[in-house]
C-alpha cells in the first residue's frame, strides 16, 4: 500500500479546557495533577485514602490507593465560577487507567466530549449504550468483547464478541441473561483517519463492568 500508515493504540481524544478570561489553554488531564492543588487526605482504610484537593480556580476530589499511589474510582474536578466539571472514572489493570470520562457545561452532560456507558434491566436481558466523542476520526467499527458469570456459583457462564448498532449519538447492544448472571467485557471502537497519503488506524477502548 503507498503512502503511510499509523497505528494508534487506545487512542482517546485530548480535551482542550478553554479560559476565555486569562486565554490559556489547560489539558484535562493536567487538572488531575495533585501537585496543583493544596491537599487534605482523610483515611479510608488500611489501603485507601479520600484526596479533596482546592487550588484558586479548580477543586479535586476522588479515593487514591496509598500502596501504588494509583487513583480508584470515580473523580470530580469542579470549577463552579465559570461553569466546568469533570467525572473521570479510573480502573487499574497493571497500570492506572482513565476508564470513562464525562464533561459537564453548565451543570449539563456534554454528550459530544464525553467518552462513558449506561446499561439498563429488561426482562431477561441487559442493554449497554457506549457513547464516544465526537472526533476527526471515522469509525469503521464498534464490538462488545462480553463474559456472562453466575454470580452465584461464581462461574463463566458464556463468552462472545457482539457488533454493536450506532442510534444517533451512541452505540448499543443487547445480551441475554438469567438470574445471578452478570455481565463484563471491554468495549472497542476502531477507527481512522486519511490525510493525503497517510492513514491514522485508532482504537479506542472501555473496560464494561
Amino acid at each position: 500500500m503507498d503512502g503511510k500508515i499509523k497505528i494508534i493504540a487506545s487512542i482517546f481524544i485530548l480535551l482542550i479546557l478553554i479560559n476565555c478570561n486569562k486565554e490559556k489553554k489547560e489539558n484535562l488531564f493536567q487538572l488531575t495533577e495533585l501537585n496543583n492543588y493544596k491537599i487534605i487526605k482523610t483515611k479510608i482504610n488500611d489501603s485507601i485514602i479520600k484526596i479533596n484537593g482546592s487550588n484558586k480556580d479548580y477543586t479535586i476530589e476522588g479515593n487514591m490507593n496509598i500502596h501504588d499511589n494509583s487513583k480508584h474510582g470515580w473523580w470530580k474536578i469542579n470549577n463552579e465560577i465559570i461553569g466546568e466539571k469533570y467525572e473521570i472514572e479510573y480502573i487499574y489493570l497493571d497500570k492506572q487507567i482513565e476508564n470513562q470520562i464525562k464533561v459537564y457545561k453548565n451543570g449539563q452532560l456534554d454528550k459530544n466530549v464525553s467518552k462513558f456507558y449506561t446499561k439498563s434491566f429488561d426482562k431477561n436481558k441487559v442493554s449497554f449504550y457506549f457513547y464516544f466523542p465526537i472526533s476527526k476520526f471515522k469509525t469503521n467499527q464498534v464490538y462488545f468483547d462480553y463474559t456472562i458469570s453466575d454470580t452465584v456459583k461464581r462461574k463463566i457462564i458464556k463468552e462472545g464478541k457482539l457488533d454493536c448498532l450506532k442510534n444517533i449519538d451512541h452505540y448499543y447492544c443487547s445480551i441475554p441473561i438469567n438470574k445471578n448472571e452478570s455481565v463484563i467485557g471491554i468495549i472497542n471502537n476502531f477507527s481512522d483517519f486519511k490525510e493525503k497519503d497517510s492513514v491514522t488506524l485508532a482504537v479506542d477502548r472501555m473496560f464494561i463492568k
